[in-house]
């Protein structure tokens, strides 16, 4: 059976009154109150938490709320709007970002919601950033940013229990409040009860407040079972009681620990998008970040293709590796319409035709096809419709993804670098090849890391041509450079495989530049850009090579004539001699790596030793890779530079934890050790 069919999400069912008033076919009830919501969400739940007061001597820079209930987001857009006016005319406090957090079992769909958030023209400006971010109903995390990063919604589609179950345990806990307004319990599942209210307690940092709307007595008797302090109070305007609570702030009773959180000093080794991204994430939180890459300007690699096509990575179980890259496809088009807003770049994202060209080829998409994600993500079309959407004879049934397209990442590195201008808190140093680094003592007094890291750069002089050694020291480290990422010694073992890939750059005429929309078979088209398309690409499995080589050019040109025959506009398209060639840095099992860097020299000595060696991994202190991203790095770079940036910050991560254990480093060394097998030198 499809896991697929396990991860449908059940959209929340409303009809209108004559009187405008919505209501909730799930709970034969009254939805809101237009009049009375944004008063009962401000009475319960901000001044039940005491927000206002709170966040005034709030010695943290970020503060969190995770909620249960996403609704028609009431109590998001009033908080949100609080905290923008606090943060406003309070420029001195220590606290400077809000995450919130909020699970949703039944969403609206964002025609629902539009229609709802109608009502509120006060909080017009959030509204309708919310709306033009709100995600397809997809199940798991999809995280929204507000403000440049000020404030960041992670929405968390599904079954409210299991979602909060799979949310990644921080250090010291996630939450700071707790809005607790929709709570979707079984009342005859006791064991569903205790895990539920235990994931509270466990994901609440150390004072943690809790406000909950309409409390049965079954929810107060866990939550004082479980280490809150609860006490009752009455309702908005004398209705209903609520629940207002603490948590027992006995360190006994909860084995989280706090952590000293400091500004982080962050090298980044890249100077790819990747990169580029994570320095971004970084710098919203305030690390103070430096990039070095080795060559004269950013994306000079793999990332300076003129065009690339952007479309998710999906399979019929809709599984962690489907989940991943839809999530990711959803943040990414986001953050490139947000980069494009401030800093133009040419893209269109117009939609991207799948074809199914062949029978092997229509067999899978029909699988993905059969995974009943929303009609927004896919939906199959006809060779008609095929024809009709792409402006050109093709005569092959295809996937739509409508919402795809291309961009160019040659002009999104330009715009993300006038991004990171906008920054002061980051440094790029060109011309610098790290060849090292080593650990070393910190010096610092009193210490904000134990150690740091010491990088050894090749420094080339652009006036004479001399290479010079320079010394940098960071106490963080980001490896973000592809396959150079095996250069270094500590990561010498992770398994990455290159992929030589040379795109052409064909000239438009005629025939051809009717092509409306990104073809993509058994390699791609994209609509012209400047009078030139991308027809690529070649796929060279541990081959590094980047020299230009004439037959891939004929080589790209015979899979567009194989998969879509018999077409004069195809036979028109003349191959010359101008070509993209870059490296991709691939995983056996489409996976990025993204983390902490396994310390392998102690894994491996501690395989050899017999030692139980598949659970608490050592790692480097405060090194993090992000590699692998293969092919459709476009499409995941901006999602997992978020991640690094959380996990690095000691944040709630973007992803729900079994995504996450996806993408650690160790995973195919773990897959050894169990099996048996020895661990490469």
């Amino acid at each position: 059976m499809s896991q697929a069919k396990n991860n449908i999400i059940k959209q929340s069912q409303l009809y209108w009154s004559d009187q405008l008033e919505a209501h909730s076919n799930q709970f034969d009830s009254a939805y809101f109150n237009k009049d009375e919501a944004i008063n009962i969400s401000q009475y319960v739940f901000c001044e039940g938490n005491l927000l206002p007061q709170r966040w005034k001597s709030f010695t943290s820079e970020q503060f969190c709320i995770v909620e249960m209930g996403f609704g028609s987001a009431f109590n998001f857009i009033n908080t949100a709007q609080q905290f923008l006016t606090f943060t406003h005319n309070h420029s001195t406090a220590e606290l400077k970002r809000l995450h919130y957090i909020s699970f949703e079992q039944y969403p609206f769909s964002i025609e629902e919601l539009e229609k709802i958030l109608q009502f509120f023209p006060q909080f017009d400006n959030l509204i309708k950033s919310l709306i033009s971010q709100y995600p397809m109903q997809l199940i798991g995390c999809h995280r929204l940013s507000f403000n440049n990063g000020q404030i960041l919604l992670d929405l968390w589609f599904g079954d409210t229990n299991q979602q909060l179950d799979k949310i990644n345990k921080c250090h010291g806990g996630i939450a700071d409040a707790w809005f607790l307004d929709k709570l979707y319990l079984n009342n005859d599942s006791t064991t569903e009860h205790k895990t539920f209210f235990e994931n509270i307690y466990k994901h609440s940092k150390q004072q943690a407040t809790l406000a909950v709307s309409t409390p049965t007595e079954m929810v107060k008797t866990y939550l004082i079972n479980t280490g809150f302090n609860i006490k009752t109070s009455k309702g908005y305007q004398h209705t209903n009681a609520i629940l207002l609570g603490c948590i027992d702030i006995d360190p006994s009773k909860n084995n989280s620990t706090q952590l000293n959180v400091s500004i982080k000093d962050i090298a980044i080794i890249g100077g790819g998008i990747s990169a580029l991204c994570t320095a971004l994430s970084l710098a919203k939180r305030g690390n103070k970040v430096t990039i070095y890459t080795k060559d004269s300007a950013l994306g000079s690699g793999a990332s300076g293709n003129l065009q690339g096509a952007l479309y998710p990575l999906l399979n019929q179980q809709h599984d962690e590796l489907g989940q991943l890259f839809t999530n990711a496809y959803l943040f990414a088009l986001n953050f490139y319409k947000d980069i494009h807003h401030q800093y133009p770049f040419a893209h269109q994202f117009n939609g991207v035709i799948q074809l199914a060209y062949d029978q092997s080829s229509t067999n899978k998409l029909h699988k993905i096809h059969n995974a009943n994600l929303p009609e927004q993500l896919l939906r199959w079309t006809t060779p008609e419709q095929t024809d009709q959407l792409a402006g050109l004879s093709i005569g092959h049934p295809a996937l739509f993804y409508p919402t795809g397209g291309w961009l160019s990442p040659r002009q999104l590195i330009i715009a993300l670098h006038k991004k990171l201008n906008e920054f002061s808190n980051i440094t790029i140093h060109y011309h610098h090849q790290i060849n090292t680094f080593t650990e070393q003592p910190s010096l610092n007094e009193p210490p904000s890391s134990a150690t740091e890291w010491m990088l050894e750069a090749e420094v080339t002089n652009t006036l004479n041509s001399n290479n010079e050694l320079k010394e940098y020291k960071h106490n963080t480290l980001v490896i973000a450079a592809g396959f150079d990422t095996l250069k270094f010694e500590q990561c010498r073992a992770v398994p990455l495989s290159a992929a030589r890939g040379q795109v052409s750059h064909i000239k438009t005429n005629s025939a051809l530049s009717p092509l409306k929309r990104t073809l993509c078979h058994e390699g791609y088209l994209t609509p012209d850009i400047n009078g030139e398309h991308c027809m690529g690409a070649t796929f060279k499995r541990h081959d590094q090579d980047i020299k230009y080589r004439e037959s891939e050019q004929t080589d790209n040109h015979q899979k567009l004539k194989k998969c879509i025959a018999n077409k004069p506009w195809v036979d028109s398209i003349i191959v010359n001699d101008q070509a993209h060639i870059g490296v991709r840095c691939t995983t056996r099992d489409h996976f990025p790596y993204v983390g902490a860097l396994t310390d392998y020299d102690q894994l491996k000595h501690d395989y050899q030793l017999g030692k139980t060696t598949t659970e608490n991994i050592k790692t480097l202190s405060d090194v993090f890779l992000l590699t692998g991203l293969g092919s459709r790095g476009l499409c995941s770079a901006p999602l997992l530079a978020e991640l690094l940036a959380s996990e690095i910050n000691n944040e709630s991560l973007p992803v729900d934890k079994n995504i996450y254990k996806k993408v650690q480093i160790p995973r195919q060394w773990i897959n050894y050790i169990r099996k048996n097998k020895p661990l490469k030198d």
